[in-house]
């Protein structure tokens, strides 16, 4: 499973490419984490999930920079970063994971779940991102 997520995720993500990451890393040790971490593309923020641990053993697992949420500009829509959606929903973009399969439904009341689950274990590029947030508040 972890070589089949590297491979995934590497033929999407350039070296230089920058990725956010919403949470839940991976279960193990750190050493484990970061040998994974390290053959991952991109420079990597996480957005820090519950099963993550603390700011400091993500940054030692291969983060650059871990933050509990973040608030991004993608296209023309301002976004907020989370693990966990809320509820009830935001009047603005949420992008999360934490779900799972849980919410099949990709984009539901605002809130886009990025789990790997629901789109085939590979990242999600900015295009496909600001594409789906345009069909849902066009202009």
């Amino acid at each position: 499973m972890d070589e089949r997520l590297i491979e995934n995720w590497n033929a999407l993500i350039a070296p230089e490419d920058t990725v956010f990451f919403l949470g839940d890393f991976g279960l193990g040790t750190t050493d484990f984490l970061a040998d994974l971490c390290v053959r991952l593309h991109g420079n990597k923020t996480g957005i820090r999930g519950n099963h993550d641990g603390t700011p400091a053993k993500m940054h030692k697992i291969g983060f650059s920079l871990v933050l509990e949420s973040a608030f991004i500009k993608i296209g023309r829509h301002q976004v907020e970063l989370v693990h966990i959606p809320s509820q009830p929903a935001p009047p603005h973009f949420q992008l999360h994971g934490h779900v799972h399969e849980k919410r099949p439904n990709k984009l539901v009341d605002r809130q886009l779940n990025l789990s790997v689950e629901v789109w085939d274990y590979k990242p999600v590029s900015e295009k496909t991102i600001v594409a789906l947030l345009d069909r849902a508040d066009p202009l």
